[in-house]
């Protein structure tokens, strides 16, 4: 769910005028909401033996539900989800169902983008055991996905409520949730709750970040991201997306070394390249800016390519 920030055309240089009005620039994708799942049981074998192991029995005809559930949690974490919600359906229909049962088919479902069978499995879940946390985290997760905001806060503030593994996720959902619906500063306090419990969430603070520039509130954007590069000093977007704010602040050289160290760690980020060619070209460095417009377009970023040769900017 990317979001796009105009450059204010007073920025431009005159011969990039009509290019640059129409070049919009966006935050790096929002880390998207989180599904949670009960980890496997810890084992010493790898998915691949698991699953060697118990197709004979499986095979024979005679095998009983935890078999099925062995090798359908083996297929999960191979990411093989159709097959785990078949060996997941077996095992519920081979044995007494369970809430535990219910929700491994809503996250094979989920995972396969089955989202109302998801919504059904998980509701089932609840409706057996209503302090299963997960469940309502993840079925909060599938009402996101179909766009349902106030039936995914709703769980996911039950979620939060009953505490346990799911709660993290389910603040860092309900934040994203409130962003998605506009509702800016329940998101950013969310946010807030979540870096002061857990200062290294670079998630947290990359979103409060896009939040801040969309306020155009630049100087604070750039610090939550100076915060969140010092947890993370690898991670590309954050690089991109602080370079976008000290763009909009004029702090043209430090943009450009954002957006050099984005590259250096992303080589295919196409966003990077446009936005670093852009600033380029208004710089009156045509020879880079087009250069990194060719390698955005190489990396599926094509519009800002043909704009600049449509200016007469780049052959």
């Amino acid at each position: 769910m990317p979001r796009h920030h105009p450059i204010p055309p007073w920025r431009c240089l005159a011969v990039a005028v009509a290019l640059c009005l129409a070049f919009a620039a966006g935050c790096a994708d929002k880390r998207p909401p989180t599904a949670v799942r009960q980890p496997d049981a810890p084992t010493s074998s790898s998915p691949e033996d698991v699953i060697r192991q118990t197709s004979p029995t499986i095979a024979s005809g005679n095998a009983p539900a935890a078999s099925y559930q062995e090798r359908g949690e083996a297929y999960y974490r191979l990411g093989q989800f159709e097959l785990a919600q078949k060996d997941f359906e077996k095992a519920q229909s081979s044995g007494s169902p369970s809430a535990e049962s219910l929700y491994d088919l809503g996250a094979a479902a989920y995972m396969r983008q089955d989202y109302d069978k998801a919504l059904k499995f998980f509701s089932d879940a609840v409706a057996m055991d209503g302090g299963m946390g997960r469940a309502y985290n993840n079925r909060g997760v599938t009402y996101f996905a179909l766009g349902q905001y106030e039936n995914a806060l709703a769980d996911f503030n039950t979620a939060a409520r009953l505490g346990g593994p799911s709660e993290g996720a389910a603040l860092f959902n309900r934040a994203l949730t409130y962003q998605s619906m506009r509702d800016l500063d329940r998101a950013m306090a969310d946010y807030d709750r979540i870096t002061a419990a857990d200062p290294g969430n670079v998630a947290a603070r990359n979103n409060k970040a896009d939040i801040l520039i969309t306020l155009r509130r630049f100087d604070e954007a750039a610090a939550v991201l100076d915060a969140a590069i010092a947890a993370s000093p690898s991670d590309a977007e954050l690089y991109f997306n602080r370079a976008l704010a000290r763009e909009a602040l004029g702090q043209y050289p430090t943009a450009m070394a954002d957006y050099d160290r984005a590259v250096r760690l992303r080589s295919n980020f196409a966003e990077a390249y446009r936005n670093r060619g852009v600033l380029h070209l208004r710089l009156q460095q045509n020879k880079e800016g087009c250069a990194d417009l060719a390698l955005a377009c190489r990396f599926g970023q094509c519009a800002q390519t043909q704009k600049a040769k449509n200016f007469g900017m780049c052959q």
